[in-house]
């Protein structure tokens, strides 16, 4: 599977491809920051990428389908979008404001750990409006995200970096959350 036929893959999906060794971890991985790369410079959705981690777990989770381990998790080796409100340990959480944008989390949310626990691979973070309150995602710090399907919009909030991630393909997951309709 060396073609772009894998980014709408449902998990199980691809679940089912690494285990009949048709599709690797690591090119999958690869192959979405790649394409997220991309498609940010387009859409502006991602906040921090998480390149050279991302790979270091997928080479892991390739290792785990080669061989059959036991020990590979339901979700191992699925890429994950994780929206910036959430923290993760040693990345960014702004909240999309100027006044955070330092703010390094030596955490991580429970939410996210159990989706890490469950194998994901985080590969970026995604935009928000400034504390998640607002209908649009747009920031002073990260400025304007625009939705796929039509650029003269955006894709809402307070998720809409996670709706962009997954509308384009650039994550099989992305976490969201809902304040206020989101």
């Amino acid at each position: 599977m060396r073609n772009d036929n894998f980014y709408y893959l449902k998990t199980s999906e691809i679940i089912q491809a690494y285990k009949r060794k048709a599709l690797s971890p690591v090119y999958l991985i690869e192959s979405y920051i790649k394409r997220a790369k991309g498609m940010n410079e387009k859409y502006n959705f991602i906040t921090e990428f998480f390149e050279e981690s991302a790979i270091n777990l997928a080479k892991n989770a390739e290792y785990l389908f080669a061989k059959n381990d036991k020990t590979i998790r339901p979700l191992e080796g699925i890429p994950l979008a994780v929206k910036d409100e959430f923290a993760l340990d040693g990345t960014y959480r702004t909240s999309g404001s100027i006044i955070y944008k330092k703010r390094l989390d030596n955490f991580t949310d429970v939410y996210v750990q159990r989706l890490l626990n469950a194998g994901c691979i985080p590969i970026f973070k995604t935009t928000t409006p400034e504390f998640c309150l607002l209908g649009t995602t747009w920031s002073d710090l990260h400025g304007i995200t625009t939705n796929p399907w039509n650029e003269k919009f955006t894709p809402g909030g307070s998720s809409g970096g996670s709706g962009v991630a997954l509308a384009t393909g650039c994550a099989t997951i992305a976490t969201g959350s809902d304040i206020g309709g989101s």
